[in-house]
């Protein structure tokens, strides 16, 4: 009789797996950051420490109008980031996600992008949960500390298979009362999404917690190599499309459709107000994250 793996051996692959995808993404990001990652975390939430005078160096905008009135000289309000911080990643495992032009699928990128973040929030000392999606969420990864929980998220991600969507809508209505307010959340999907309402609760999430969206993507989605007769298959719909890529009349035609995709989408993360992380399959996340960072500060 075949023995059970216990939950401990469980881990072990998953071990291995980290430690080959996120290591030298890690190390990376460790030499670059110098162990504070707080731009990579920039939460909400922030506890009251004291009021003290002011001092020439302090942010005029955290004056206590209050208190200064009451003391007869300028008073300020200081507030520390709350240490018992919660990471939510919620992840995209629909069918699109299993695409990829090489040997790199889109779901690839993200197991290793959730491993690496998770990593990183454990190196903090903070908690990291998972919500896994396609129509609708499929799998509630509870937030928990230590290097288990994240061989726990890689493993549920490696595990989960994908099928055909039998409906186009989404349901995210929800994620809001699972997550709550104040945590540190990375939405991570290729944003193939059906166009239904799911942007209301998407922006629901922003404004209660700190968002960033991560959107990956694959080159061949964004300009076709000119190859000759290409099979494409839909994950989405099950559906098989052959066609010409060197037919420059079929490639305008298809360019003119993502740029309008691109536009729908583009005018969502501005509504919303966010910048999203951009990977590619063939991206270093590492140099990625260094520049995002850059950007943003």
């Amino acid at each position: 009789m075949k023995k059970n793996l216990n939950v401990e051996d469980s881990f072990i692959l998953a071990e291995k797996i980290l430690q080959k995808i996120a290591l030298s993404t890690i190390r990376k990001i460790e030499s670059h950051f110098h162990g504070d990652y707080r731009s990579l975390f920039q939460g909400h939430g922030l506890d009251f420490k004291e009021i003290r005078e002011y001092s020439i160096n302090d942010d005029i905008r955290s004056i206590d109008w209050n208190v200064t009135a009451r003391m007869g000289r300028p008073h300020i309000r200081v507030y520390e980031e709350e240490r018992d911080h919660t990471l939510w990643l919620i992840l995209d495992v629909s069918s699109s996600m299993d695409f990829g032009s090489k040997f790199v699928t889109k779901k690839d990128v993200m197991v290793k992008f959730a491993a690496v973040m998770a990593y990183l929030a454990y190196k903090r000392g903070d908690k990291t949960g998972a919500i896994l999606f396609d129509n609708n969420i499929k799998e509630i990864i509870s937030p928990d500390k230590g290097l288990k929980q994240i061989y726990k998220i890689v493993k549920k991600l490696l595990d989960y298979k994908s099928r055909e969507r039998q409906d186009f809508t989404i349901d995210f209505s929800s994620l809001s009362s699972i997550i709550g307010r104040k945590k540190s959340l990375f939405f991570i999907s290729d944003f193939i999404l059906p166009d239904s309402d799911w942007k209301k609760e998407f922006g629901e999430l922003g404004v209660k917690n700190e968002l960033r969206a991560v959107h990956i993507l694959d080159p061949a989605e964004e300009a076709i190599p000119a190859v000759g007769y290409v099979n494409l298959f839909d994950p989405e719909t099950g559906r098989n499309l052959v066609f010409d890529s060197s037919n420059p009349e079929i490639i305008r035609k298809y360019q003119e459709l993502l740029d309008e995709e691109n536009k729908k989408l583009n005018e969502i993360f501005s509504v919303l107000k966010l910048n999203p992380v951009k990977i590619y399959t063939n991206s270093d996340i590492a140099d990625v994250l260094i520049n995002y960072t850059h950007k943003a500060s």
